[in-house]
């Protein structure tokens, strides 16, 4: 790797800055952690983000998604309407002759729930030796101050670039990633970075997700004479077998990206409602499932396994012949994405993390779903890297401290690198 005299002076400076102001980047997680930004509560958090960013001298634009995003390819539904929920882009532009580059976080978290099982509350920041605590702290607050803070780090050093940096602060993540779709129909670039907590590592491939509800009907009876009426929830269960089997079968297919990946595809059924009183055979249940399946299958694919194994499950069954079961898609429909590790700025971003670290970066081969998907989608070839951190989804969730001033240095070094340093 070789880098001009100009950009090397520029990342000497840079990584200074960044130990010198270690603690107003750890502020700036906490300042994020803060602001509560469950689903439907992002308004506060996406209003810092944009004063933030402004304070930084970038161009700042609010923008509510449109409704009608989700009709396209890809897109979930998280049942809140957008409004009043905004995206927030911020752009500094480049003085000409460099690479572009897009950093993307998103603010929304997801919920505490129980608030009981944490140790600390989950909206006060607080630090314990080298953690800090907090809904968000971890995933992904963190990557969202990195995204904040590289930006003002550059303007307070007097260091302009050739090539245009673009923040997408995004909603949604946690359940369609619908912010990040519409932001990237918004703009191109020459490469993207998602700043998810990845421990130092790239995450390079991650699977698709799709969401969906099956609704049961049966026949409410008085339980002393339950055998006149017809369980719901019994009538639930050879369906949650046959999809259970489904994720097995999905398991035996193998794909190059997740070769020593134990089980890489995953189903969940992760609510069942059925019932209201314990002596009523229950009429009804619903079970909101959730499975993935590999990069380079549709999720119109996916649907048909998905209908298929249900539809198979209640073949013969008289019941089912005359009280179909219901599949309704919802939150996550979105297909699987890998970027090429032999793409430029994956080569270079590997490059920085060795100098830095002194180690080859990691690849992680992701079994949830992440935003990177909807760039590549678009012509954009990009990938996660980010800090360090635990419980990401649990009680207790923590960054460690630790990681942000060497994950900074890696793309603050990876920026300057990219989009190049006017002399």
């Amino acid at each position: 790797m070789s880098t001009n005299p100009t950009t090397t002076r520029a990342i000497e400076r840079l990584w200074q800055e960044i130990e010198r102001r270690e603690g107003e980047l750890v502020e700036t997680v906490a300042e994020l952690v803060r602001h509560p930004s469950p689903l439907g509560q992002e308004a506060e958090i996406q209003g810092y983000v944009a004063e933030h960013l402004r304070r930084s001298g970038l161009d700042v634009e609010v923008w509510d998604l449109d409704e009608s995003l989700k009709l396209l390819p890809n897109a979930g539904d998280s049942g809140v309407p957008f409004l009043g929920r905004p995206n927030v882009t911020g752009r500094s532009a480049g003085t000409g002759g460099g690479r572009s580059l897009i950093l993307n976080g998103h603010v929304d978290v997801v919920s505490p729930e129980p608030v009981e099982a944490w140790s600390y509350d989950p909206w006060l920041p607080t630090i314990v030796g080298d953690r800090l605590y907090g809904r968000g702290a971890h995933d992904m607050k963190s990557g969202d101050a990195l995204n904040l803070m590289l930006p003002r780090l550059l303007r307070d050093l007097g260091i302009e670039l050739q090539g245009d940096l673009i923040i997408h602060s995004v909603i949604e993540e946690e359940c369609t990633g619908n912010g990040t779709l519409a932001a990237s129909l918004r703009d191109q670039a020459d490469a993207a970075i998602v700043t998810e907590p990845t421990g130092g590592a790239l995450t390079h491939a991650h699977v698709g997700v799709l969401w969906f509800r099956v609704g049961v009907t049966g026949k409410s009876w008085h339980a002393m004479q339950a055998w006149r009426g017809v369980n719901a929830i019994t009538k639930a269960i050879p369906i949650m077998q046959a999809l259970q089997a489904l994720d097995a079968r999905l398991n035996e297919q193998t794909h190059p990206a997740f070769a020593g990946v134990e089980h890489p595809i995953n189903l969940n059924i992760g609510v069942i409602q059925g019932g209201d009183w314990p002596s009523t055979v229950p009429g009804a249940c619903e079970l909101h499932c959730r499975l993935s399946c590999y990069p380079g299958q549709s999720v119109a694919e996916t649907r048909r396994e998905i209908e298929a194994a249900i539809a198979g499950a209640v073949a013969g069954d008289s019941w089912f012949a005359e009280h179909p079961v219901s599949i309704v898609w919802d939150g996550f429909q979105s297909a699987g994405s890998t970027v090429s590790l032999d793409e430029p700025s994956v080569q270079l971003l590997g490059a920085w993390h060795a100098r830095v670290f002194g180690a080859p970066m990691g690849l992680n081969a992701g079994t949830g779903i992440n935003d990177m998907r909807y760039y590549n989608f678009a012509g954009v070839p990009a990938g996660c890297y980010g800090t360090l951190g635990g419980n990401a989804h649990g009680a207790d969730e923590w960054l460690d401290l630790r990681s942000l001033v060497p994950t900074a240095k890696v793309l603050g070094a990876f920026i300057l690198d990219w989009c190049g340093v006017s002399s």
